[in-house]
């Protein structure tokens, strides 16, 4: 939607995070004579500014039809049924910066999205197109607000979750799909509809990179009549062979080559070069600057030693797949793992499997959080032979984790799940484990 069409329209903005606060400000910098209504919490509120009318009685379908137009943050959910029966305009801020900034900004757009991975390899893509000398902005659900950004650049690398893959309108040049595993099912009511709303990022865009090895993003890609596709994790291009990053034949780096852990991050590499080499990039080039790329922090992070324990922050883990991801950097009969959070009705049941799939067991498993009786009854019953125990706090579950430790173990924290239960996000969570890590020990 243009912006000319908002002037004489009753608009909201439903939600008054980030995004909706990116929001505000450039309808007010771009429509400063637009009167806004904010549907909000209460303490999400700020002083109103002129032209800004707060709201924060309970949002329905009744109060969301007084309006014509309500743009909706990306974490409200569209199958609800406030939205499904309103009679009104629904749209978000990444559809108003398609439709107003892109073609002022003319930079090239990468949408990457993956149910685990994309925000390491969004900020991978980034640091290697701006080590190569190129304007970029990382944007979108990690890093910066897409509507924040409205000078001209070379490359806007849109990291894209599920939520803005939805309802963004997003007209990519490249659309990078990962993965796709079972996430947010609270959001999008099911899995199928999780992967067909993720897919929406490749529909449109006008090359796409898929992941050979991902046999979801296959079983779509079978509908797609789209004749620019590449693919990643194949053998004719950039894939993972063992400890090494492979161009067919040729290794190009190896595990040790560079500062991040786990195969699954050689993997998010293999997908950048795929990226690099679509957008006609010196690939080798671009793989010496993906060898100074750093971890992000909260994912696989290491925290540093702890009389002789060595704690790893992995808050950022909001799947089963993504916490046996990281077991797979450590050593199993010397790593205390920690599970359990906000439960959004993912089966745990791969997780099980890969436990009992091998020949070792991990020192010990505590479980905490809203899903952490669960997941903790799950491995009694399949796995009688490892250890495991729930605590309901994850405060309670780090300081049992610290007693268990002796000199040379690790403490992993790779909750699978995410935050909410506890914490207001991954971020917070991970700040916290580090400083009862610290008061544990240090007691």
């Amino acid at each position: 939607m243009k912006l000319a069409q908002l002037l004489d329209k009753k608009v909201a903005l439903w939600g008054f995070g980030l995004e909706g606060q990116a929001s505000l400000a450039y309808l007010q910098n771009k429509l400063p004579d637009l009167v806004l209504t904010i549907l909000c919490p209460e303490n999400e509120a700020i002083s109103a500014p002129a032209q800004v009318i707060f709201d924060h009685q309970t949002v329905d379908a009744t109060l969301l039809s007084q309006f014509d137009l309500v743009i909706k943050s990306p974490g409200i959910s569209p199958y609800q049924a406030a939205v499904t029966e309103a009679s009104t305009q629904f749209t978000s801020a990444t559809a108003l910066w398609f439709a107003n900034e892109r073609e002022h900004v003319a930079a090239k757009v990468i949408a990457i999205t993956g149910t685990k991975g994309k925000s390491t390899s969004a900020a991978m893509l980034a640091h290697v197109l701006q080590n190569m000398g190129f304007d970029t902005v990382l944007a979108g659900n990690f890093g910066v607000p897409l509507l924040s950004q409205t000078k001209p650049c070379d490359f806007v690398v849109l990291e894209t979750s599920s939520y803005q893959a939805y309802d963004g309108q997003i007209t990519a040049d490249v659309g990078l799909l990962l993965n796709l595993y079972s996430e947010h099912l609270d959001w999008h009511q099911s899995e199928a509809q999780y992967h067909r709303d993720k897919w929406r990022v490749v529909e449109q865009a006008g090359a796409v990179v898929l992941n050979a090895d991902d046999a979801n993003s296959q079983d779509l890609s079978k509908s797609m009549t789209h004749m620019n596709i590449s693919y990643f994790a194949a053998p004719e291009g950039f894939y993972v062979l063992q400890n090494s990053l492979m161009y067919q034949d040729k290794a190009l780096m190896s595990l040790h080559g560079w500062s991040l852990k786990g195969r699954h991050n050689l993997l998010n590499a293999a997908a950048v070069c795929q990226v690099i080499s679509v957008l006609g990039l010196a690939v080798m080039s671009g793989i010496n600057h993906i060898k100074s790329f750093k971890a992000l922090p909260h994912r696989l992070q290491d925290l540093g030693q702890f009389a002789g324990v060595t704690a790893i922050n992995d808050s950022i883990s909001s799947t089963p797949k993504s916490t046996m991801a990281a077991l797979d950097t450590v050593t199993w009969s010397k790593t205390v793992l920690l599970v359990g959070g906000f439960d959004r009705g993912l089966d745990w049941q791969c997780f099980v499997d890969h436990l009992g799939g091998k020949n070792q067991r991990i020192k010990q498993v505590i479980c905490s959080g809203q899903n952490g009786q669960k997941i903790h009854q799950m491995l009694q019953q399949a796995l009688p032979g490892q250890a495991t125990e729930y605590c309901q706090q994850l405060k309670s579950a780090v300081k049992k984790a610290c007693d268990y430790c002796e000199k040379g173990d690790v403490i992993l924290l790779s909750p699978g799940a995410p935050s909410f239960d506890a914490f207001a996000n991954y971020q917070q969570r991970g700040v916290q484990f580090k400083a009862w890590i610290k008061e544990f020990f240090m007691s």
